[in-house]
């Protein structure tokens, strides 16, 4: 396990997109809409792939509007964007960890043996403006939707190219 390096080395834009409170609502929005589609927490092993599509802009852009269109079809469509997605997504391990410990610690996100739920975003929650923040929180949904979706979490680390 890589440690992090303390907040006064990190880089500013590091810090500033991979802190703690920013993955922690990440996944706390994917876990949401994990269980609003298939009523059962967001496993664990999914937590660490959602922040490398919702915080990658490249990613993040090529994601369609809503989650009516399959995962499998988007994935196969956009080889390309998904090319670096195995090697970031082990980068950004370490870092959602720390958010996850922070999630928990402020009560945002809440965990069982099955996985993660969000325990203080509303079921009915929907980001309200246009900004980066907001974009970001509707493509972790859509991938929360996809996850549920997808069956057993095995399917989306092949589909998506990661080695657990």
């Amino acid at each position: 396990m890589a440690d992090l390096p303390i907040w006064a080395e990190r880089p500013e834009q590091t810090a500033a997109i991979l802190n703690p409170a920013i993955l922690a609502a990440v996944t706390g929005w994917c876990a949401r809409r994990y269980e609003n589609e298939c009523g059962s927490p967001l496993p664990w092993e999914l937590a660490y792939l959602v922040a490398p599509l919702a915080l990658h802009r490249a990613t993040r852009e090529a994601m369609p509007a809503t989650p009516r269109t399959h995962f499998s079809a988007w994935v196969n469509e956009h080889a390309g964007v998904l090319a670096g997605y195995a090697s970031r997504a082990r980068s950004f391990a370490p870092y959602v960890r720390e958010g996850l410990r922070h999630g928990i610690r402020v009560g945002l996100l809440e965990i069982y043996a099955e996985g993660l739920i969000s325990a203080t975003i509303p079921k009915t929650a929907r980001p309200v403006r246009e900004t980066e923040q907001a974009d970001i929180v509707r493509v972790a949904g859509t991938v929360g939707v996809w996850f549920a979706r997808a069956g057993v979490p095995a399917n989306v680390y092949i589909q998506l190219g990661v080695k657990p």
